[in-house]
């Protein structure tokens, strides 16, 4: 039927090729543009990778954001650091936007069918279109994996070698991938020298990128934190960011037509399917580094490149068709059914919200709301304990010192969390303590002990504004 013809034609839609790359650059770029002007990031993280640029393009000193260490995107994004975070978003807006096209030009050299459905899914999932606006290192990592992916396939072993190294750079764990890499390049090419030619490289760019790191801290700059968690926080956990992921419709319609496509799958591992086995050992060991530490679903964002062809692999077309929709639908409106409550019990809740994007333009414009806020409350002479908030105040107080506005006389001191003994030293120097939000829960936790034990009172930003 003609019809069928013209919607086959749609989902395989090259779009690498003219007039289709601009019509899709256009409205990546076009769909992004509400988010750039928002800070840099709900996630405290974005923060601190905008403070270590700052420190290294003001005082040209290397701090890193985090251990064990992010260079590659520190490092580039203190060239423009000084444009704020206009400059820095948009800046990993182009990095996603080139990752968007690579992808394209994969599919479009395996032959995988739906590549244009898959290309598109890829490009407006929620949690890749709410992290290709804000300076966080996830887009930055992925985009240099699949660039790396593009140059083994395209017999470029050293080059692959080189930006897998600056994935590395832009997250560390990005190195389990060298694994499902080396498989690959064997596959396709059984040559020992191509697989020596790709670590090398690798190798030798992210010890460059890393060295700053090691001549500072030694060996120890490489950590690993993981997750303090019961097994059942464990689950919780990873489970309840995993849906974060990819919503809970999505994971429901998986759910229940993967056993029909079990048949399919075992049978491609069976018979020994290169491509099968490659997806499947690069999605099991994201998900092996995620499972110790799951506190974030950023840290599962590598997995989905891989995971949408595999899944094209072993559903058919309209199963493809339907779970890309439910994806994207999830960008303009998001159904809840079970959320977790402070004490991670699970609480089930059937309510429509607003779609992703909606909800994160809301977050971070309330983020920078309540940010101006506590930087303006009427306090002096204080110790006030902010949790994650303390690299967005950082932010803003070097800012502030480098144009010369900034007022001393206050002497706030900002902590994320601080143990009883330095909270009792600041008491005798007749320091006043605040707490926001839920940090006396989270001093309880990680601490032992109640804030409010300790004469610490919690901050009401609009009550302090108004006295």
């Amino acid at each position: 039927m003609k019809w069928t013809k013209n919607v086959d034609n749609l989902l395989d839609i090259d779009w690498k090729k003219s007039p289709y790359i601009y019509i899709l650059s256009l409205v990546f770029i076009l769909s992004r543009l509400p988010l750039l002007n928002l800070g840099f990031g709900t996630e405290g993280d974005a923060w601190a990778i905008a403070n270590s640029a700052f420190d290294l393009s003001y005082s040209h000193i290397y701090h890193t954001s985090r251990f064990p260490g992010y260079p590659v995107p520190e490092y580039f994004n203190s060239l423009i650091i000084d444009h704020g975070w206009l400059a820095t978003n948009g800046l990993t807006m182009l990095l996603s936007l080139t990752s968007v096209l690579f992808f394209a030009n994969i599919l479009k050299n395996l032959n995988i069918e739906n590549k244009g459905l898959l290309v598109v899914t890829y490009a407006f999932l929620p949690i890749l279109w709410i992290n290709s606006t804000n300076t966080m290192d996830y887009m930055w990592a992925l985009t240099f994996i699949i660039i790396a992916w593009f140059c083994i396939i395209e017999k470029k072993f050293a080059v692959g070698g080189v930006i897998m190294g600056l994935a590395v750079g832009s997250r560390i764990t990005s190195a389990i991938l060298i694994i499902p890499f080396i498989y690959l390049i064997w596959i396709e090419n059984k040559k020992i020298k191509n697989i020596i030619y790709f670590v090398l490289f690798m190798g030798i760019i992210s010890s460059l990128l890393f060295l700053p790191l090691f001549v500072q801290y030694g060996l120890k700059f490489i950590t690993y934190s993981s997750a303090n968690f019961t097994l059942k926080e464990t689950i919780i956990y990873a489970g309840y960011n995993f849906i974060e992921l990819i919503g809970w419709l999505p994971a429901i319609f998986v759910l229940l037509i993967f056993p029909l496509s079990l048949k399919i799958l075992l049978k491609k591992i069976i018979e020994k399917d290169k491509y099968t086995l490659f997806l499947i050992s690069a999605i099991v060991l994201i998900f092996i580094l995620y499972i110790k530490a799951p506190y974030e679903s950023g840290y599962l964002i590598p997995t989905i490149p891989f995971g949408l062809l595999l899944l094209n692999k072993i559903l058919r077309k309209k199963l493809i068709v339907i779970f890309c929709i439910l994806l994207l639908l999830n960008s303009f409106i998001y159904f809840n059914i079970i959320e977790k409550n402070k004490e991670l019990n699970i609480e089930f809740n059937g309510a429509i919200h607003d779609g992703m994007i909606k909800k994160d333009i809301d977050a971070r414009t309330e983020q920078m709301s309540f940010t101006q806020k506590l930087l303006n409350a009427n306090i002096k002479h204080s110790v006030i304990i902010i949790g994650w908030y303390l690299p967005i105040v950082s932010y803003f107080n070097k800012k502030a010192k480098s144009t010369n506005n900034l007022d001393f006389e206050n002497d706030n001191i900002y902590k994320g969390l601080m143990p009883l003994d330095e909270l009792q030293d600041f008491q005798k120097k007749d320091y006043s303590c605040y707490y926001i939000n839920e940090m006396d829960n989270y001093t309880k936790r990680i601490y032992n002990f109640n804030l409010m034990d300790y004469n610490c009172m919690y901050l009401n930003v609009e009550k302090k504004l108004s006295e």
